[in-house]
């Protein structure tokens, strides 16, 4: 037998591009129906008092600060945590996406067989906020979940490389996307899809921009190999200029790791072939690289 625990995500901040959030326990429901129920109940009462105070010209720090609602399927009589299905809202009430993880006991995963085509919400280079460990941060996503195409088509090549038999195995784990954070060097994650929402609000040019040159940055220096001809950002000189603010970052910080993968792996001539550099950007790559290769090898010989 499972309970349903339905809860709020309050945002602590409104402030873009990571805000911190708290979950809050709203009830235990004994069908998913009666959970539904009860959180469209407190939508409409929430969009009620955002009308009132707006007629007495006031903000409506409840609804502004509601990011959204989620349900918990949970086993009784096993250990805390053990989630059988998730389903999040957006704060109005819509479902945002759901996932069922293991199967009626809350102990085994379920094997994963692919996501409909018409289930991915999101698309490479769209940009998101997804909810994990206790923020809502603005990320930029890679790679969405597999379809049962795919899976079929990667199965088919494996078992004709290595036998009969030879198949991925996958849990519901894998229902998920590949996306990227600002931040030094490798930030890339795998949010579940019942964690990635639509953002709330307009993204502000500066942190759009920002978040695009980490998609390229990370796509030529950690070999994320994505199509760049289809990101029309890829084009974009303030997003190149961003690009290039953030590989100048590997050399203040000295960041060896993003150094070595790109000087062992990337080819510039291949990453200034699918950029459109100015001349002066041009440069600038080029320099980069340069002292990339030097610090490289001078660690290298000191190792």
């Amino acid at each position: 037998m499972g309970v349903f625990e339905l809860n709020r995500i309050c945002l602590e901040t409104l402030r873009y591009p990571s805000r911190k959030v708290r979950v809050t326990e709203l009830g235990l429901y004994s069908t998913f129906e009666n959970a539904y129920e009860k959180l469209q109940e407190l939508v409409v009462e929430s969009k009620k008092e955002k009308e009132e105070c707006e007629k007495e010209g006031d903000k409506d720090y409840a609804y502004a600060f509601t990011f959204g609602y989620s349900i918990h399927e949970k086993q009784l009589d096993v250990l805390y945590g053990d989630t059988i299905s998730v389903r999040t809202y957006t704060r109005d009430g819509t479902l945002n996406d759901e996932c069922i993880w293991k199967d009626e006991k809350g102990t085994d995963l379920l094997p994963f067989y692919g996501r409909p085509k018409e289930k991915i919400r999101f698309k490479a280079g769209d940009i998101v906020e997804v909810f994990m460990y206790g923020n809502v941060e603005l990320s930029i996503i890679s790679s969405l979940p597999w379809t049962p195409q795919e899976i079929e088509k990667r199965n088919k090549k494996l078992e004709e490389k290595h036998g009969k038999g030879y198949t991925l195995t996958l849990d519901s784990t894998d229902d998920c996307y590949l996306a990227h954070s600002l931040g030094l060097g490798n930030t890339h994650f795998h949010p579940s899809c019942t964690d990635i929402f639509a953002p709330l609000k307009k993204i502000p040019a500066t942190i759009r921009r920002k978040l695009q040159a980490k998609l390229l940055e990370e796509s030529f220096t950690f070999g994320y190999s994505l199509q760049i001809s289809e990101l029309p950002f890829s084009k974009d000189a303030k997003v190149l200029d961003e690009l290039l603010n953030g590989w100048d970052k590997f050399i203040e910080a000295k960041y060896y790791t993003g150094m070595e993968c790109l000087v062992d792996y990337g080819n510039p001539d291949n990453i200034k072939a699918q950029l459109d550099f100015s001349k002066e950007q041009s440069q600038r790559f080029e320099h980069f690289f340069d002292v990339c290769v030097r610090l490289v090898n001078e660690k290298r010989k000191n190792v």
